[in-house]
């Protein structure tokens, strides 16, 4: 690979974590921009294609998130979270047989991924199955408890989840094994 390349790629890089930055700040809009700025860069930047498939189906564009949704599982089929991404956009659209596949083939291939797990857990809050929605916000939590503490402010699915009593004991059971969670608010 030329410096050029590595230039390139390099530089995509930061594209795609800005895009990802402002999809998390809800900035959806700006993140399909930055997006397509990493993807100009480097068309092999999986993370930029579902930054830019998230981004788009929070605006209501989801025939176009599938397709980059779609380029993410093609570059790295082997990655859960491009399939948990894709089955999200799927969602959007009304697949949800083909959506609770990509999930299913999401854990079986990241099995200690959590985020496979959250979105799973927001998939199923979306459904309205709050019993599944519970099981899959507990193991997001037990893989990574260091990401629910504190809470990250910002995020509008775990605002949605905050008044549901079972959120409050998975924070309870998190808290107990850590000892160090604080929600967010007493954390600022």
């Amino acid at each position: 690979m030329s410096e050029d390349e590595k230039d390139a790629v390099r530089r995509a890089g930061v594209w795609t974590q800005l895009a990802v930055d402002l999809y998390d700040d809800g900035r959806y809009a700006d993140g399909v921009v930055a997006a397509g700025e990493a993807l100009a860069l480097s068309a092999a930047a999986v993370r930029a294609y579902r930054a830019k498939a998230l981004c788009l189906s929070q605006l209501g564009r989801a025939d176009e998130a599938l397709t980059f949704a779609d380029n993410a599982v093609q570059l790295g089929p082997d990655v859960g979270i491009t399939h948990a991404t894709r089955a999200l956009c799927l969602h959007r659209l009304g697949r949800t047989e083909e959506a609770e596949a990509e999930f299913e083939a999401a854990t079986v291939l990241s099995p200690d991924d959590y985020r496979v797990y959250y979105n799973a857990a927001c998939y199923w809050a979306e459904r309205g199955r709050e019993d599944e929605c519970r099981r899959y916000f507990a193991l997001a939590m037990e893989l990574a408890p260091e990401s629910f503490a504190p809470l990250p402010a910002a995020d509008p699915d775990l605002a949605r989840f905050s008044s549901r009593e079972w959120f409050r004991e998975c924070l309870a059971a998190l808290r107990r094994r850590t000892g160090a969670f604080k929600p967010a608010s007493a954390a600022e």
